[in-house]
């Protein structure tokens, strides 16, 4: 909605493309400054965070004065269907400085300058672009803006600037005005001293830039922030973002007993447990919390987030490590009765658009409609509009590796509150980068973090005090852990392939639902041909792995959910036998009544056990653990030395041994864990790792500099992920034939996911070639068989190296 203050004098300026809407400059930079005021109502607190007092003040200017420089006459043109314009919109917008800069200090004028010039390229850009020469660049771009044109642009700052500021409900006393030079002296100060006075802004940017690397923290973050809100505000804008969704304030008490509400119909006096209520009692400060499996550690992360609700939660972001749980956590937090509704809460990894598209296409929205409804909801999460974000923190190594808009995400972080679930699912190097982040932004940015799990071994636990600064620290009482005591291990000798079919078929021929849990895909595989081999049929047996298609994938788990998940009710449990591999272990929220497992790390293993009796209402239920083999099938411990292969999976089981037969108390579990890493190699190996990668990831944090992203990073980024997205050739077709309708979204549902090794693998048998996807994509095709039952199957001398 416009304010009543308009310059219609100025509405044939255009700001976008007449192709586009042409939108004109006043109504995008209106929509800009509604933009930044809603951020600044976000994080009204920011100037103390980056030592600038009149923060906002700046950052209004730069916004009123961002995109001036596309009055110019070759950018009009273009805009209208004309040639190509060489020229940068934002230096020409510099120009019109020499009508404000004396309502500034220098580190203001500085500020402003840098937001400005800023907003769309890297310095290096810019510097290129405009260098300083005899035969000044500088002069041609100053010349495209004439008197008339001046004209109207200082009228407009003169007569709308305030009423702006007051449409906005933005305070007084938080942006000032500036009392414009007459008109005259207006256009004389472009037109005969803007080429000069251009010059010295840029030169004023440019010796901040060389002086950033030594100066103090508060100096670089506050260029992180002048230009992360800049350009959030404008891309905000000019995706016409009517409003951003607000941000969550609810007493904790009141959040819980919605939750508890359908509850309490059975048992009236249910409350929040001890942990929960000491959670909520912490909202200011980081914690640590350790509570048994299904003990309402989510519910404890929420309470704590919101408090007592004085305040808003500027930002809340939910970090979980396995896609499929955080699709499982943004259903949960956008239902109505267990969250917060579907503005609030975004989704943010890398298959989010396919997840978003099958949500919506399970609602009955039209193909073509959920498409451009999933890619609109994804540029949001991007946006950074959604109050609540669920992400793997992969997410937020970005702004580590300095990946392009780092300082948006960054400048989103601010007074943020986390909640890291799971931590320790991490490998030594990636949960380094992770902590280094995690300290960097509770230093720096006085983001606040809730960190949960059942178990916290020593070697972890001491690095995040570290990371945390002495967070608080919460236990669960130890009678809730006894309450939760659900499992009884026992050990078995062999090992699961040969020896463990004939037992999985009696559990299932008794009527139980058997978790059988494989450490690789094609000893999945031959689970589940065995399986049918001895006794039970095609629907008692089903398989789920990670080299199925996205979509038929999908599929699977949704329908492993209706069969298997909580909440489905006993007469619908119809006996099975899931064949799985890793992703069963956080992935899926299942309730089974027994296991049979290859042996594995004790962390993976409490993983599997967590999806057999995991409402607790079973009573104790048996889990079981091959002895053999024990080299971890190159998943766990991979090395050259037979010796050193599976070193962990044979520590672990020597630690197993000594609970055979034992209730497995999650009270205990730190106790097993510190005993297993108490073995000299491992700890060795993990710490060496870790601190490897941690020195490493310091020296960058450290040197983190705004205004120029790190395309060299960005291959070191993508080498945290091991995956390489190929299509079966049995799908080749299908795949072609919806990337030339555009239809993306439903063409990635052919794709499989498989190692690096294995795309090596492969390539070297020549079973791997570029599709013909005619410049729509780049994309591989892998010459294997691909069956509806089994998904991918490779032939042996892959299956030899199977560590997917």
């Amino acid at each position: 909605m416009k304010p009543s203050v308009w310059p219609d004098w100025v509405d044939g300026l255009k700001a976008k493309s007449v192709k586009y809407g042409g939108e004109s400059l006043a109504e995008h930079t209106w929509a800009v400054l509604v933009k930044l005021a809603e951020l600044y109502r976000l994080r009204p607190a920011l100037p103390a965070l980056v030592a600038l007092p009149r923060l906002w003040h700046c950052l209004f200017w730069a916004c009123l004065l961002h995109d001036a420089g596309k009055a110019a006459h070759g950018f009009q043109a273009r805009l209208r269907g004309g040639p190509a314009w060489r020229q940068r919109h934002e230096v020409l917008s510099l120009a019109l400085l020499a009508w404000l800069s004396h309502g500034f200090d220098d580190d203001e004028a500085r500020s402003v300058v840098a937001a400005i010039v800023s907003h769309h390229r890297d310095a290096d850009v810019i510097q290129q672009t405009y260098p300083d020469l005899d035969d000044d660049p500088l002069e041609p771009l100053l010349a495209e803006l004439d008197a008339p044109t001046l004209s109207q642009l200082w009228r407009w700052l003169a007569e709308c600037a305030m009423a702006w500021r007051d449409a906005l409900g933005l305070p007084k006393a938080v942006v000032q005005p500036i009392a414009l030079p007459d008109e005259a002296q207006a256009l004389r100060l472009v037109q005969e001293e803007g080429v000069q006075r251009v010059r010295r802004w840029l030169y004023v940017y440019d010796d901040w830039l060389d002086d950033l690397p030594l100066a103090p923290v508060s100096q670089r973050m506050l260029g992180i922030i002048l230009r992360g809100l800049t350009t959030s505000a404008d891309h905000m804008a000019s995706a016409h973002l009517a409003c951003m969704p607000s941000p969550v304030q609810e007493h904790w008490q009141q959040f819980a007993d919605r939750i508890l509400a359908p509850l309490r119909v059975h048992e009236p006096t249910l409350a929040p447990y001890r942990h929960q209520g000491a959670s909520a009692a912490a909202a200011g400060q980081s914690v640590l919390l350790s509570a048994p499996t299904g003990s309402g550690k989510t519910e404890a992360a929420l309470y704590w987030a919101l408090g007592a609700g004085q305040q808003p939660v500027a930002r809340l972001f939910y970090a979980l490590p396995y896609q499929a749980s955080m699709n499982a956590m943004f259903d949960r937090l956008r239902a109505p009765q267990t969250g917060f509704g579907r503005d609030a809460v975004g989704l943010q990894h890398g298959r989010a658009l396919q997840a978003l598209h099958a949500r919506l296409l399970e609602a009955d929205a039209w193909a073509a409609t959920a498409s451009t409804a999933a890619q609109w909801e994804q540029n949001l999460n991007m946006l950074h509009a959604r109050p609540i974000k669920v992400f793997s923190p992969y997410q937020m190594l970005k702004a580590l590796f300095q990946l392009r808009g780092f300082e948006a995400m960054l400048s989103d972080y601010a007074y943020a509150a986390f909640i890291f679930d799971e931590i320790h699912a991490y490998d030594p190097a990636r949960l380094a980068l992770i902590m280094t982040m995690i300290h960097y932004l509770r230093e720096q940015y006085q983001a606040r973090f809730f960190v949960m799990s059942a178990t916290f071994p020593t070697l972890i636990r001491e690095r995040l005090v570290q990371a945390l600064d002495n967070p608080v620290i919460i236990q669960a009482e130890q009678a809730l852990f006894a309450q939760f005591c659900r499992h009884r291990l026992h050990l078995l000798d062999g090992e699961l392939l040969t020896d463990g079919p004939a037992a999985i078929v009696r559990e299932v021929q008794a009527g139980k639902q058997v978790l059988v849990c494989a450490n690789t895909v094609a000893r999945a595989q031959g689970l589940h041909t065995a399986l049918l081999a001895v006794g039970l049929t095609s629907e008692q047996v089903v398989l789920i792995h990670s080299r199925y298609t996205f979509g038929d994938r999908n599929q699977r788990e949704q329908a492993i959910r209706e069969r298997c998940g909580v909440g489905v009710a006993p007469a619908a449990r119809k006996p099975l036998a899931l064949v799985a591999t890793q992703v069963v272990e956080v992935s899926l929220n299942l309730d089974l009544d027994t296991i049979y497992s290859d042996p594995a790390p004790l962390e993976a293993l409490l993983q599997r056990f967590g999806r057999v009796n995991r409402s607790g209402k079973k009573g104790i239920c048996p889990v079981h653990v091959f002895r053999e083999p024990t080299d971890g099938q190159g998943v766990y411990g991979r090395s050259r030395d037979a010796e050193q292969a599976g070193h962990i999976v044979r520590v672990t089981l020597a630690e197993l041994e000594q609970h055979d037969g034992e209730l497995v108390d999650e009270a205990a579990i730190n106790g097993w864990l510190d005993a297993i890493y108490a073995d000299s190699q491992l700890w060795q190996a993990w710490n060496e790792e870790y601190e490897r990668v941690a020195e490493q990831a310091t020296t960058i944090v450290r040197d983190l500099l705004p205004f120029r992203s790190d395309a060299q990073k960005e291959e070191a980024f993508e080498q945290l992920f091991d995956g390489v997205e190929v299509i079966p050739s049995a799908f080749e077709q299908q795949y072609i034939n919806l990337l030339m309708q555009d239809r993306f979204i439903e063409a990635n549902n052919f794709l499989v996911s498989i190692s690096k090794q294995k795309f090596a693998i492969l390539r070297n048998q020549g079973k791997l070639r570029k599709a013909e996807t005619h410049g729509r994509r780049r994309a591989w095709i892998i010459d294997v068989v691909y069956d509806d039952d089994l998904g991918v199957q490779f032939d042996a001398e892959a299956r030899d190296k199977d560590w997917d």
